[in-house]
């Protein structure tokens, strides 16, 4: 088993960040962004190796990613509607067999294969900071398990940039905060 951590701050960069062991120690770094067609995002080793790469293929609300390694296709990273429409979507990662569950207000997340448990994605708060924390059973997987961190903490962010906007502004103190509240209104969805 290997359990990789990914802080939580680099997420929103959307460029650069490293993904780290145990140890402390360095493991993988990921470049790029996503949110756009086109934009790729690519998994290196420390060395410098290309190790994956996601393309976004199709952008919706249900988004599309294509895999690859080594210049090969691997899969498709799809975002699918759950049962309940927007509110439980899941995550199938095709030529893999993977399905992504989890709960996205606590951001944890299950990836399965048939009924095979094989990797956790959750969110911890230390200290130094918010991580997630990927522990995986395939060290193999690694480089597709830090892609998908990655890609879920985007759909985290997305679904509540609102409520955290509307928080900063209720509990801030400043002058400029409270004339902009009066002049901007704020809807708070439960």
């Amino acid at each position: 088993m290997v359990r990789l951590f990914i802080k939580e701050e680099h997420l929103s960069l959307q460029n650069r960040m490293i993904v780290k062991d145990d140890a402390g120690n360095d493991v993988f770094l990921i470049v790029g962004k996503w949110g756009r067609l086109g934009d790729m995002m690519t998994v290196y080793s420390m060395s410098g190796e290309r190790l994956v790469e996601a393309k976004q293929t199709l952008l919706s609300v249900f988004p599309k990613f294509s895999l690859h390694q080594n210049g090969q296709y691997i899969g498709t990273i799809k975002k699918q509607g759950g049962l309940r429409g927007l509110r439980k979507p899941y995550v199938i990662v095709t030529k893999f067999n993977w399905l992504i569950t989890g709960d996205y207000e606590k951001r944890r997340f299950t990836v399965r294969h048939i009924a095979k448990k094989i990797m956790t994605i959750e969110k911890t708060i230390s200290y130094s900071g918010d991580f997630y924390i990927l522990n995986i059973d395939n060290e193999d997987h690694a480089a597709i398990a830090c892609v998908l961190a990655v890609l879920l903490d985007h759909y985290v962010h997305k679904k509540n940039a609102r409520w955290k906007e509307y928080k900063q502004e209720k509990y801030s103190l400043g002058l400029i905060h409270s004339v902009l509240l009066r002049f901007k209104p704020i809807k708070c969805e439960k």
